[in-house]
């Protein structure tokens, strides 16, 4: 359900990279006189499309660190399917909004983000009350499998979609089905494991023995000063942004870059865009996988696999953005471009799972305050983006793919230095005193019970 979850989420936030190119679509209109004419049914610039697409990240980037306090505090599993049951609602408004007014579009994008920035933090929640220590990797991977899936469905669907019933069938068809998972979520999904009606026992006490009983989340108090002057905890903010920066650089933008420079299509541009992802989703089991099996086998610490996995995976995208920039052939720009998307499978066993290794009570605050930063990528880039791309030539999206690199080489650099996988002395004190208070619980509930 959580990987449904994702790939509802990234189908929501996906579509409008395929369906801005069919918005502002030129075509000819034959007149009564016989005089045909060019028309468009939306007639963004350069600068308006960037903004538009940049838009869902102002509500998400807002709520990443609020989504990890209320997910750690009323529930992970509450959180997730509010913030994707609302977006997935406000999709289908969107067409009506859009041919309204401007504004009301990107008060809708805006609010989407909004919604949807609680959902991954929500996710770390999750885990920490169902994911054990050594599947954390491939646990999370799968699940996070889902946003590129999503991202996969929603490249090869929306120009099929466009075609096929114009562009308004985008936000239709995804936001039903967001709808419809939101409905199902609500009966499937329970908190944690004792509340869970369909557990065997032994899978129970499988779980609570690996992750240990945390008792009630509300007992939770955050260090807040330790999380914000913490180097490891940093170094995940910085892996975030650097891995996202590349990530929403192509997203946003990959089926622009293959309109202006490939001049493909619009039903093959989602095709196209696809592909990447679609190597993405097979490397992500791979990651996970080896992840999980280094660390059992010993050949690898913790922190070790956190750091070759970022630190690896950045310095390979900022070969393949650099070969990009200079690849005139487009089967070769397609195939650089794959393999720089399909490396970035790998930081998703390094960062987005560290914060368990560094805090687990406290890894919800960790992602949210990552993400707030990794979402910076995705309002800058789009607009920096609409900036440098006015012209929509070969030489202005070498622009893009350069700043790309370089900001590529700066993360591996950060990350190689302070990454961690042990957990932090601040948070070893603070799992004491939560022990302490959980025991007391325990201590008050049994007293009351035999009263």
């Amino acid at each position: 359900m959580v990987f449904l979850g994702l790939f509802n989420l990234y189908t929501l936030r996906i579509n409008l990279s395929v369906a801005i190119v069919a918005m502002t679509k030129k075509y000819n209109v034959t007149q009564d006189d016989g005089t045909i004419v060019e028309e468009q049914e939306f007639d963004f610039d350069s600068k308006q499309e960037g903004l538009i697409l940049s838009s869902f990240f102002y509500g998400y980037i807002a709520t990443q660190l609020v989504g990890g306090y209320l997910g750690s505090r009323f529930g992970g599993h509450l959180m997730f399917g509010i913030g994707l049951g609302l977006s997935a609602f406000l999709a289908l408004l969107i067409p009506v909004l859009a041919k309204t007014h401007l504004a009301l579009f990107l008060t809708a994008r805006i609010l989407q983000g909004f919604f949807g920035g609680i959902v991954f933090p929500s996710v770390m929640v999750i885990w920490s009350q169902w994911a054990p220590i050594f599947e954390r990797s491939l646990m999370g991977n799968i699940t996070y499998t889902g946003a590129y899936v999503g991202t996969i469905a929603a490249m090869l669907l929306s120009g099929v979609l466009s075609v096929a019933w114009g562009w308004e069938s985008i936000f239709y068809f995804f936001g039903s089905i967001g709808c419809i998972w939101y409905i199902a979520w609500i009966f499937v999904v329970k908190a944690s494991p004792e509340l869970d009606p369909f557990i065997s026992e032994a899978e129970k006490k499988y779980i609570m023995t690996s992750i240990g009983d945390k008792g009630p989340a509300k007992q939770i108090s955050h260090p807040w000063k330790d999380i914000f002057t913490s180097p490891a905890v940093w170094a995940v903010v910085v892996a975030n942004f650097t891995a996202m920066w590349g990530f929403y650089t192509l997203l946003t933008q990959l089926p622009m870059f293959l309109n202006d420079t490939l001049n493909f299509n619009l039903d093959t541009t989602g095709f196209m865009s696809a592909i990447p992802y679609i190597a993405m989703v097979g490397l992500l089991f791979v990651s996970g996988y080896l992840a999980d099996w280094v660390q059992i086998k010993g050949y690898l610490r913790t922190g070790q696999v956190r750091r070759y996995w970022n630190c690896g995976a950045f310095i390979t995208q900022m070969a393949f953005m650099l070969l990009t920039a200079f690849a005139t052939d487009p089967v070769l720009s397609m195939v650089y471009i794959t393999l720089a998307v399909g490396a970035g499978a790998f930081p998703w066993s390094g960062y987005v799972v560290n914060g368990l290794d560094l805090a687990p009570s406290h890894a919800s605050i960790i992602i949210g305050l990552s993400n707030t930063f990794g979402t910076l990528s995705g309002i800058l880039s789009p607009i920096i983006m609409g900036y440098i791309v006015t012209d929509k030539t070969r030489e202005q999206w070498q622009i893009v793919f350069y700043i790309t690199a370089g900001i590529y080489l700066l993360g591996s650099i950060f990350c190689w230095f302070f990454v961690r996988g042990r957990l932090q002395p601040w948070a070893k004190i603070d799992q004491e005193k939560l022990a302490a208070k959980n025991a007391k619980y325990d201590s008050d509930k049994t007293t009351s019970v035999q009263h």
